[in-house]
């Protein structure tokens, strides 16, 4: 194979033929120990500050489940709860034993992976390129909303040995596919716009546009993810040298990519 081979339709599955890649880092320097406490104390972290986020919200009207960064931000932490079950079911309890199979918890977990990671990074750009505005108060939720979410992206496609697929790209197009239809629903029973670009009534166009501008952005973003993965790929390679051995699943990306 060379690196110029196209994509397979079979790409599109959540299958793995070696599952420990969902609990254990790419660098075999960094201890499991470390990586497991990383992973649980982090995903307790984040939901802990989505409690308090709900629990005031509740105090001033209500948490507003319309707007993306909050529907993004409730599957973030349901990411980060599945990802340390699964470092610690996989890492700590099942540890010893010969589990070669992928399970449901390994399949929610890439699921979930693809999702959060690329809503993650167009959220990011979309709000403090777009939406931004320095007059206004909350930078703690900000900060955590729109720029945690995207450290926590990069670090997770750079430390984790989770593989990469382009055709992994149609979740979160089917994620973003659901939201846009709940913005038309909520406009359609009187109740307005959600964001100024998705003005369906005085401007159709842009919200038109807006809408497949967004779902190239989600391709060109799976097409960043993977070119990080194949990059993290390449230098572990030069790290851990030729006769390391590899994953099944990054054994045969490095043959495609001629590594």
């Amino acid at each position: 194979m060379n690196c110029c081979e196209r994509p397979k339709l079979s790409d599109l599955k959540l299958t793995c033929r070696d599952p420990s890649v969902f609990h254990r880092t790419q660098w075999s320097k960094l201890p499991a120990v470390v990586f497991i406490a990383y992973r649980v104390v982090l995903a307790l972290y984040i939901l802990g500050f989505y409690i308090a986020l709900v629990v005031e919200g509740q105090s001033n009207g209500g948490y507003n489940l319309i707007f993306l960064t909050n529907v993004a931000f409730i599957v973030f932490v349901v990411y980060l709860l599945v990802s340390g079950l699964v470092a610690v079911t996989d890492g700590c309890i099942l540890r010893k034993r010969n589990n070669e199979e992928m399970g449901i918890r390994h399949v929610i977990h890439w699921l979930l992976f693809n999702v959060t990671i690329n809503a993650n990074f167009i959220i990011s750009i979309i709000y403090w390129a777009v939406l931004y505005n320095s007059a206004r108060s909350g930078f703690f939720y900000n900060f955590h909303v729109h720029a945690v979410t995207s450290i926590v992206s990069m670090i997770d496609l750079i430390v984790t040995a989770i593989p990469v697929r382009l055709f992994h790209g149609i979740y979160p197009v089917v994620f973003l596919c659901t939201y846009t239809v709940v913005t038309l629903i909520y406009w359609a029973t009187g109740n307005g716009t959600v964001y100024p670009f998705l003005d369906y009534d005085n401007n159709p166009g842009l919200a038109a546009g807006a809408i497949v501008g967004i779902f190239v952005a989600v391709w060109a973003m799976q097409g960043f993810m993977w070119a990080i993965y194949k990059l993290r790929m390449w230098f572990w390679i030069k790290c851990e040298g030729q006769d390391s051995i590899l994953q099944p699943d990054q054994e045969q990306d490095r043959h495609e990519e001629g590594l």
